[in-house]
């Protein structure tokens, strides 16, 4: 299998529930949230549990794949940089994962920023989640596996090439060959993407992430201007 919203889409849910349910559930009534936008959505983990938390989620990906194995509902074949949502119409968005580090360089990081905030109420929330990967492969080239319940491996190498990380990714089951999708990461740490956002009055607010045990992973939370 092959496309990395794809793999994520078939990754075991139920620990990774247990561990982000109260770090969601607590944002959202901490914030009153009543509606809010998860952009590169992926596989669709934080829009499955954000709406049984009871709140309207609007998901958008670049990609379809990931988006057709998704439940029905607000979804939407959209870029980062241009999401074609009302401004100023949501009480939070999040964008988890790899996805800021996809983009090629730091002037689109700063571009889906701006889109992003543009979507939020005043005082609204921005919560990004990201891998630096520069931090993985400090040492040299790196593989993660996962086992999976129906006996197969969720692979991850990492290696850096240039001013990219290429991180191969899928799933393969024990003694056979499978392709695996190259990804180039940029490497992006919480505080460039901090410094990103201050340029565009979006402030960094005190946010205590859920346990994670993946090196290089970092949470950041931005406020718009009330």
């Amino acid at each position: 299998m092959t496309g990395i919203g794809q793999v994520a889409a078939v990754l075991p849910e139920r620990q990774r529930v247990e561990r982000e349910r109260p770090f969601w559930q607590a944002l959202a009534a901490a914030h009153g949230w009543a509606r809010v936008v998860d952009a590169g959505c992926g596989g669709g983990f934080h829009r499955r549990l954000l709406t049984a938390l009871g709140v309207e989620v609007v998901a958008f990906d670049r990609a379809l794949a990931p988006l057709v194995q998704q439940r029905p509902g607000p979804l939407l074949a959209a870029d980062l940089t241009a999401p074609p949502l009302r401004a100023a119409s949501f009480d939070a968005a999040f964008c988890l994962g790899n996805t800021l580090s996809l983009l090629p360089d730091r002037s689109m990081q700063r571009r889906a920023l701006a889109a992003l905030g543009e979507l939020l109420k005043p005082g609204g929330t921005l919560v990004l989640q990201a891998e630096d990967a520069s931090i993985t492969v400090e040492a040299g080239a790196k593989v993660r596996t996962r086992a999976l319940p129906d006996g197969r491996i969720h692979v991850r190498a990492y290696e850096r090439h240039g001013n990219r990380i290429h991180m191969l990714v899928g799933i393969v089951a024990p003694g056979d060959d499978a392709p695996l999708e190259t990804v180039r990461l940029l490497p992006t740490s919480a505080s460039q993407i901090a410094t990103l956002a201050r340029s565009l009055g979006l402030a960094p607010v005190p946010l205590r992430p859920p346990a994670t045990g993946a090196v290089g992973t970092w949470w950041l939370a931005l406020r718009a201007g009330a």
